[in-house]
């Protein structure tokens, strides 16, 4: 059978995508499949009202579709469907608040496809700030980062260490001591820095770690990953003398990135599939054929010589058999792990939050103890994310968001997860009091693959697998599961960059 394209990407995540607009650009006559009714894969959004519409068993499986579930809701979600407490928000799926406000590998990616063509793609950015053993410290956008709080600046005098100490080290690393820096922790650094495990800076600068890499435990944080990005794309941005966020929101949910990329495609003579999905990958020797789908006509063979998996990498072996591949290849895909997340949506009645915080993303280290059971200390961030961007909320009304990490066993066990929802509201409540008054209701979605291959000292970076397939020819990767750099989201972006350029054979930017 001749070959119907060049090349079928499997799932229409942010990896696929990526990938997927930059080889139609090139002419490649390229498809998209996605399982789903809508692009984004993880990185989803719904209206309040569409929930309503479609019912609490419809928004369970779509949560099911992607690696999530919904742990709690208070009241039950039949009760915020029958009283359409929903209506007027735009929930994304779990926490995406997008790294430095839409720039770093979202604005490569814009810039190599010549922007969003008609669709206008906004980011709201945010400040930040840490809330620790009580006290809050603000912090100054990344591009004046040395513009410490003013008692964090006194705590880092009195140890005898500046801000820098921390990044100072590697400012002129190359590619090849940075890929050193992935086998190095958070903990261990920061221990040869001479910062003392008890120390405010020590939890300050564990905030800023787990941040990057949804890892509780700093003795697992890869200081890899936050040392490349932070030199090859915040660094870079700061000097062009703009101001440089950590994280926006998007308007009208993340998915208006995704599906202004997809419409990006689409101009370029990309063709996507919705409500199909991929049931095998076909080989002939060790040569990739096409891809088995299954859709609204049913089953059929799609024949391409080049397919792009962006699913998952540990799910790989359920579409094509393990056999096809080197031992070690497949040793190292079943031992790979990820991180999970519960991530809250509070629907508020008024601003229980002092403007300061309200404007910012916030984290603290400990939410509660490792001593509850769980890995590490849980760390928490959390959004007024109406105040960034008000169309997520109903008029007068107002949408908090945040995110816990928990390991990927943590997430599957429903009674660690539930300590964690419990004590959501009794935290928030200290820190704010009368903050329990204000909450509408309560969303507990769990997404157990928050970041699909977790940015451990044995995973990050250099250490994820290739986006090109070992021993099977026309076979790719992308996303987050494969080599990538970045935050969550932008991390799957630059991993669809890289794929696209192993296939084009193209300079995308990116090493």
């Amino acid at each position: 059978m001749a070959d119907e394209w060049d090349a079928v990407v499997v799932g229409a995540g942010v990896g696929g995508l990526s990938t997927a607009v930059l080889l139609a650009q090139e002419g490649m006559k390229t498809l998209v499949i996605e399982k789903d009714d809508r692009v984004g894969g993880r990185a989803l959004s719904m209206r309040g009202e569409e929930v309503t519409a479609k019912g609490a068993e419809w928004y369970r499986r779509l949560l099911g579709g992607q690696y999530s579930y919904l742990v709690a809701s208070e009241p039950s979600l039949e009760e915020m469907i029958a009283k359409r407490l929903l209506d007027g928000y735009t929930i994304d799926l779990g926490y995406h608040a997008v790294s430095v406000a839409g720039e770093g590998y979202f604005a490569m990616l814009r810039d190599l496809i010549g922007g969003y063509g008609e669709r206008d793609v906004v980011f709201n950015p945010c400040l930040t700030g840490s809330w620790i053993d009580g006290q809050f410290y603000q912090e100054s956008p990344l591009s004046n980062i040395q513009r410490l709080d003013d008692k964090l600046y006194r705590e880092f005098k009195r140890i005898g260490k500046s801000f820098f100490d921390f990044f100072g080290p590697f400012l002129n690393a190359t590619p090849e001591q940075l890929e050193g820096l992935d086998r190095v922790s958070l903990h261990d650094h920061l221990v040869n820095t001479g910062l003392s495990e008890s120390s405010v800076v020590y939890d300050y600068l564990r905030c800023f770690g787990t941040l990057f890499t949804t890892i509780n435990d700093p003795k697992d944080i890869s200081m890899g990953d936050m040392t490349r990005y932070s030199l090859q794309v915040i660094l870079p941005a700061a000097l062009k003398g703009g101001t440089v966020y950590v994280g926006g929101f998007t308007e009208n949910g993340i998915i208006t990135w995704s599906e202004a990329v997809a419409d990006r495609f689409r101009s370029f003579g990309g063709e996507l599939r919705l409500d199909t999905a991929a049931t095998a990958i076909e080989l002939e020797g060790n040569e990739v054929k096409g891809v088995r789908v299954r859709g609204e006509a049913g089953e059929e063979l799609i024949s391409a010589p080049r397919v792009v998996f962006n699913v998952p990498i540990q799910e790989l072996f359920k579409y094509v058999d393990e056999k096809a591949f080197p031992g070690d290849f497949v040793a190292n895909i079943r031992s790979l792990y990820g991180y999970g997340s519960l991530s809250p949506y509070f629907g508020l009645s008024e601003l229980p939050v002092p403007e300061d915080h309200a404007k910012r993303l916030m984290k603290t280290p400990c939410v509660v103890p490792r001593e509850e059971g769980f890995d590490w200390d849980v760390y928490m961030a959390w959004n007024i994310q109406s105040y960034i961007e008000p169309g997520c909320a109903p008029a007068g009304k107002h949408l908090f968001t945040a995110y816990l990490p928990l390991t990927e066993a943590e997430s599957h066990n429903r009674e660690l997860v539930m300590k964690v929802v419990r004590a959501v509201p009794d935290f928030l409540e200290g820190v704010y009091p009368g903050f329990k008054d204000c909450i509408d209701w309560e969303l507990y979605p769990v997404c157990v693959k928050l970041e699909g291959v977790a940015k451990s000292v044995t995973q990050a970076g250099s250490l994820k697998p290739d986006v090109k397939a070992p021993g099977v020819e026309g076979l790719f990767f992308a996303g987050d599961t494969a080599r990538g750099y970045g935050v969550a989201m932008d991390c799957a972006c630059s991993s669809g960059i890289l794929c696209a350029s192993a296939i084009t054979s193209h300079d995308y930017g990116i090493k």
